[in-house]
């Protein structure tokens, strides 16, 4: 049957289906890596849970609701060995985004500070924003903040994929 012959009505419920599937949350471990999720974050201070913007990991993402900022989430891993690994943000973009989030990801040899404009699409299959890449012993910690931000902070998961 050609698209022509199908009824408007059902091609809308088939695409509306099709969205839900495609737009629906990703276990964590669906992806390569080690992944964190929001949930198994450390949290400062009152986060909002939310499933509105797709994609996202797991059942949803967390926002500071754009309000008392100084929030913060660490999110830790026990990586499966030593090594170099490139790490990787996951958040729902949005115009209301912020475009300044500061993340500081503690590698071996340091801190490294980077900051990150969640109003631009993820480089990473439009889930995951690069962070950089750093050398870690068996565990691995990455804090997003949410002090000084211009807008809505996402906090969804965070993923270590050696290299």
């Amino acid at each position: 049957m050609a698209v022509q012959d199908v009824p408007y009505a059902d091609l809308r419920a088939r695409l509306l289906a099709d969205e839900q599937v495609l737009g629906a949350g990703t276990s964590p471990g669906d992806f390569e890596g080690t992944v964190v999720d929001d949930s198994q974050a450390t949290l400062t201070g009152a986060w909002t849970t939310a499933a509105t913007t797709k994609p996202f990991v797991g059942d949803g993402y967390q926002h500071d609701a754009n309000a008392a900022k100084g929030k913060k989430a660490r999110f830790v891993a026990t990586l499966p060995k030593a090594g170099h690994y490139e790490v990787r943000l996951a958040y729902t973009v949005n115009a209301n985004r912020a475009s300044n989030v500061p993340v500081a990801i503690e590698h071996a040899a340091g801190t490294a500070n980077v900051t990150v404009n969640q109003q631009a699409t993820p480089s990473v299959g439009g889930v995951f924003a690069v962070l950089g890449e750093y050398d870690f012993g068996a565990s691995a910690a990455v804090e997003v903040s949410t002090a000084g931000t211009d807008g809505y902070v996402i906090i969804d998961a965070v993923q270590f994929v050696e290299r």
